[in-house]
């Protein structure tokens, strides 16, 4: 069930929207074919963006949560990848699903207990480690070499799995401040 939060305020619609165009663009869009660290910071903004939105917006449960958090594993599966990465339209359909993943997703955190909220951020912490470690070791699934219509070459990746391990920790230390500001420890 999805529910309308009489939280939000037009002053929400800040970041999501500017997280949004940042992305959502001819420029970066066209850029993404060639640099995957667009790519994958692409994927951060407009799943951040959705989760943002649904925080405010929405309220919504467990399954939903469960339903948002799919699109955010399944378009790093390395074919799903390639084809978003290579093609428009699949770059289209996977943009989509990630935004209504973060927004159903996002409106589930409100509701979740602490422990929840600190388990979702261990998961996430730990999928998007490995996923960020393959891309370190150059994992050639997530490049031309096993997929010839991708453009990325192993040698890009590196790079792409540092630019990873950066968003983690800024999120991980918005989330410790954020925790610990509720605890009333600052």
């Amino acid at each position: 069930m999805i529910r309308y939060s009489k939280e939000f305020e037009k002053k929400d619609l800040i970041l999501p929207i500017a997280l949004l165009v940042a992305f959502l663009n001819p420029f970066t869009q066209g850029l993404e074919f060639t640099n995957p660290i667009a790519y994958m910071l692409d994927h951060y903004a407009i799943y951040a963006a959705g989760v943002l939105l649904g925080y405010k917006l929405l309220r919504t449960n467990f399954y939903l949560f469960l339903l948002g958090v799919i699109p955010a594993g399944f378009w790093h599966i390395p074919m799903f990848f390639a084809l978003g990465a290579s093609f428009a339209q699949y770059r289209a359909i996977e943009e989509l699903t990630l935004f209504l993943g973060g927004l159903i997703a996002g409106g589930y955190i409100p509701q979740m207990k602490l422990s929840g909220k600190v388990g979702a951020l261990a998961v996430y912490m730990i999928a998007d480690s490995i996923l960020s470690i393959f891309f370190i070791l150059e994992y050639k699934q997530y490049t031309h070499n096993c997929y010839s219509f991708l453009a990325y070459t192993p040698s890009q990746l590196p790079f792409v799995g540092i630019s990873m391990f950066a968003v983690m920790n800024i999120i991980l230390i918005y989330a410790i401040v954020k925790i610990l500001r509720n605890a009333a420890i600052f």
